[in-house]
């Protein structure tokens, strides 16, 4: 039978032979409290002729020292060791899909839209194998007027050598609405694989209402 201290709510498990008919004097192994503990209601009455179990043998002052029952095993540790190896295994995913971005855009053009949500913006044409990092603006003046200078660089993404296209620039306003536009050449040799190429533009008194800009292959449609 279950026995629980009515002080620290500390149980016992207690053979209800050792309780006898009547019950017996017990005292709490953790804060020491001492109560009458009946026998269960379902205990036969009856001479019990069974030695007590030495645990529970009463001492001279006839009080029984009941010994505290073991806690459950938590299982805790064992669910936590493979949630740590699913994160850890998650992380090293993502890892590898953020170095490896510009490889990703290569072989599958739609990852740039994810990659631009991320804040990591690598764009390359449908089948071209060419794509760009590295693309940054500045203001500058040349010969007095504003300039808008924009510079980046081309990347080879495919195995195989690239021909170059040309280059375009547009500027857009809060509403990604066109304002200006241009196009440019930076090379007219092949891009090796795994290379890449600098370029630099730029555009003096921009539209004032320009906030932002989009790099492209200017492929003549």
């Amino acid at each position: 039978m279950i026995v629980t201290c009515p002080v620290c709510s500390t149980r016992y498990l207690v053979d209800p032979r050792a309780l006898g008919g009547a019950g017996r004097l017990v005292r709490c192994a953790s804060c020491s409290h001492t109560w009458q503990q009946a026998p269960p209601a379902d205990a036969p009455r009856r001479v019990d002729l069974v030695a007590p179990q030495p645990e529970l043998a009463a001492p001279a002052g006839g009080r029984v020292q009941l010994p505290a029952l073991s806690p459950p095993h938590r299982r805790s540790s064992a669910l936590l060791i493979p949630l740590l190896a699913l994160l850890v295994l998650v992380g090293a995913t993502a890892a590898g899909l953020w170095l490896a971005r510009d490889q990703m855009v290569s072989y599958w053009p739609g990852a740039a839209a994810y990659y631009a949500m991320l804040g990591a913006p690598v764009t390359a044409t449908q089948g071209s194998g060419l794509g760009f990092d590295k693309v940054t603006k500045r203001y500058d003046t040349e010969d007095g007027l504003l300039t808008l200078v924009i510079e980046g660089e081309v990347v080879n993404l495919s195995r195989v050598a690239r021909e170059v296209p040309k280059l375009r620039v547009v500027l857009q306003d809060m509403s990604k609405h066109e304002l200006q536009s241009w196009s440019f050449a930076v090379t007219d040799e092949p891009l090796l694989p795994g290379g890449s190429l600098p370029f630099h533009t730029s555009i003096a008194q921009p539209n004032a209402e320009a906030t932002g800009f989009v790099v492209t292959f200017d492929t003549g449609s």
